[in-house]
């Protein structure tokens, strides 16, 4: 399981995301100093930089490289994508040592994204950095990150099909709507991983506990990660999840979900084909 030292550098942001967490939206950036001791206290070989939008630093290349400096085997860059749409500050990017990067899509097309968004242009500018970045004969990994909401469940599998269009490596498909039932979303999830599956690209799902991903379960995110991710989420057991044979290592379902729709659908899986395969993650 890796294991991502994770550091916010940030809040603000070129997009204006709708689903995006109001405290990140209002943190001010954080000064170098306090991004350098943070990587100074080396927790694991590898590191996360996110915000808001990293890339609106100008001193993003200088953190980049001094993570570097520190040995951090693993830099990852969470960001929009949109100001790759230069290849020069790319290049510096790339450069400085980051070869990992995962960049977010709201839609296939600019409407759904720019309206999630709130961004005018900001659809083609990352379209377009997503076609540099592919095209750019450098060592690196990219992960297309789509959060999944009740504006574009229903474009989902167009989404994915973009994504692999553009030689995504690894696709992630996010849970971020609360008021989204996830008997509604399932049926575009498993197209989805048929999809990518077909495409021989690995794909995740991200906030589906293990009893709605049986026979699905190595698609789950949090087995490698770990259930807590940028924007942490609140996790809570009920009564069916005593029976379970994941019960140890799903920390339950979404406490806000919970409040909306209730636990009835939730069943316990009572035995489990990769139960101890992933047991061995956890370990």
């Amino acid at each position: 399981m890796f294991r991502y030292k994770k550091i916010f550098l940030g809040g603000p942001c070129n997009n204006n995301c709708i689903y995006c967490p109001p405290d990140h939206k209002d943190s001010p950036q954080v000064d170098f100093s306090t991004i350098r001791n943070s990587l100074d206290q080396k927790e694991s070989d590898s590191v996360v930089l996110y915000g808001g939008e990293p890339t609106l630093r100008n001193d993003l290349p200088d953190i980049v490289n001094t993570a570097r400096g520190e040995g951090y085997r693993r830099i990852k860059l969470l960001t929009n994508g949109r100001a790759f749409s230069d290849t020069h500050y790319l290049q510096q990017v790339m450069n400085a040592g980051c070869s990992l990067f995962e960049i977010t899509l709201w839609g296939s097309n600019p409407n759904l994204h720019e309206y999630l968004s709130r961004a005018a242009g900001s659809f083609w500018e990352t379209i377009n950095g997503l076609e540099i970045l592919s095209g750019i004969p450098h060592d690196k990994f990219v992960c297309l990150r789509i959060p999944i909401c009740k504006e574009n469940l229903s474009d989902l599998e167009n989404i994915v099909i973009t994504a692999l269009n553009l030689g995504a490596n690894r696709i992630i498909l996010s849970m971020q709507d609360p008021a989204l039932s996830l008997q509604t979303v399932l049926p575009h999830i498993l197209n989805s991983i048929n999809i990518s599956i077909f495409n021989r690209v690995w794909i995740l799902t991200e906030g589906l506990p293990f009893c709605l991903m049986q026979g699905l379960e190595q698609h789950i995110s949090e087995i490698y990660s770990g259930w807590h991710t940028m924007y942490e989420r609140l996790y809570q057991h009920h009564k069916q999840c005593a029976e379970c044979v994941y019960k140890e290592l799903c920390p339950g379902t979404e406490v806000r979900y919970v409040k909306q729709f209730g636990d009835r659908e939730f069943l316990p899986v009572r035995a489990g084909k990769c139960f101890q395969d992933i047991k061995v993650l956890y370990d």
